[in-house]
């Protein structure tokens, strides 16, 4: 009996052997193999570079002759990339430069809907000219007081649907030169898309015009945008 069993063990073993040399062999003979990526990586291999960080750098004060050195590189941010298999939440969340912009997001109350699988559009604000228009505007924009109005104020840059520079030409162009677009602000606050003779695309809203910067970042779920300064809310 004990034969038996170790000869159905070494038996067992040549075939698991022979199943191995024949994946190996149908592995080389040209068959793709589809394999799942065990690093913990994006799984994308396409990306771009998301904004540089220019509000860290901005902090920058040279170090004063009795002080502790105070080098440049310390300011330095290595670049962040927006991966185009992620949602906007994701992609949002590591841009270094518009931290402020996702803070707001995440009060305001929207940043279910970037997880999510509708399309939408957003028009990001970089730190500074956020920094400025909080500072210098709206001191209470991120309390209590001031939630109302940050409702409405980041709902107006979060566009309904996949608006990506070929669809909004493609459709202004039928349709007299722009497009009317729904926010999440609600109704009142649709924005219109115009390109124009430069070659970028104006944001007109309810209250104040912006320009988009750039072609876009392509999203999972959207795209995103960043704008040239604060979209007007009233």
């Amino acid at each position: 009996m004990m034969r038996s069993s170790f000869g159905g063990q070494a038996l067992s073993v040549r075939l698991g052997l022979s199943c191995m040399v024949l994946a190996v062999l149908a592995g080389c003979s040209g068959h793709r193999v589809v394999r799942q990526d065990p690093v913990d990586v994006h799984g994308s291999t396409h990306a771009e570079a998301l904004p540089e960080a220019k509000s860290i750098q901005a902090t920058y004060r040279p170090a004063a002759p009795d002080a502790p050195p105070n080098p440049q590189v310390r300011y330095h941010m290595p670049p962040a990339f927006s991966f185009e298999d992620r949602p906007l939440s994701d992609n949002l969340a590591s841009a270094i430069e518009l931290a402020d912009f996702e803070a707001a997001v995440i009060r305001a109350g929207y940043w279910s809907i970037l997880e999510g699988e509708k399309d939408h559009t957003v028009l990001a604000v970089p730190n500074g000219p956020f920094e400025a228009f909080k500072h210098e505007v709206r001191p209470d924009l991120m309390r209590a007081t001031g939630h109302g109005y940050l409702t409405g104020f980041i709902g107006q840059m979060i566009l309904v649907g996949h608006w990506d520079m070929p669809t909004i030409r493609r459709k202004a162009a039928k349709r007299g030169g722009s497009i009317q677009v729904r926010t999440l602000a609600g109704p009142g606050y649709d924005v219109i898309l115009k390109p124009t003779v430069f070659g970028n695309v104006e944001v007109i809203g309810k209250d104040g015009t912006v320009t988009l910067a750039g072609d876009g970042y392509p999203q999972s779920n959207g795209v995103l945008y960043m704008v040239d300064s604060i979209l007007p809310y009233q």
